[in-house]
């Protein structure tokens, strides 16, 4: 604060020390009224308009990130479920398939002429394998389910082909 008022007494003093004598050619106070109407107009104007900020390519940017995270995502499950589903299709194929071309190289033996015993075992695996397919309907993702499946089916074929194998006589 001090250095400040003996600055502006530095300066009085120079300004008191200048002649009078100077005078400019014309008079300035016309120019330098226009100057500081036409900048307070300015400021006025600038301030009754308010600030835009362009939006438009966050707005783009945002539209593209969403659109991509929601594709990503929509595909990614329905890629899962398809490829989960299709697990349980595929074994249930394969199944039906083996079935087929077994019991067709056993000459499509009747399976109700059965001895009561095994046909039960026959019933019990299929009802087995039926209920399973049935959770695995539900929860797909369920690896046990899956692999108990498959052990099912395996033992249902298994009982098939010693059923209907012909058997070697021993010499």
């Amino acid at each position: 604060m001090m250095n400040k008022l003996i600055a502006e007494q530095n300066l009085q003093a120079k300004i008191d020390g200048l002649s009078h004598n100077i005078k400019p050619e014309r008079d300035l106070w016309a120019g330098i009224e226009h100057a500081i109407e036409h900048n307070s107009q300015q400021h006025v104007a600038n301030d009754a308009k308010p600030k835009r900020v362009n939006v438009a390519p966050y707005a783009w940017a945002a539209s593209i990130v969403v659109a991509v995270l929601l594709t990503w995502n929509i595909n990614g499950n329905k890629e899962m479920q398809i490829a989960q589903l299709s697990a349980v299709e595929v074994l249930q194929q394969q199944y039906s398939q083996e079935k087929n071309s077994m019991l067709v190289s056993f000459g499509e033996p009747d399976l109700s002429q059965l001895p009561a015993d095994i046909q039960k075992q026959f019933n019990e695996l299929q009802s087995a394998r039926t209920s399973l397919e049935t959770a695995l309907a539900d929860d797909p993702n369920n690896k046990d389910l899956l692999n108990l499946l498959k052990w099912t089916q395996k033992q249902e074929l298994n009982l098939l082909e010693q059923l209907f194998s012909p058997k070697w006589q021993t010499i």
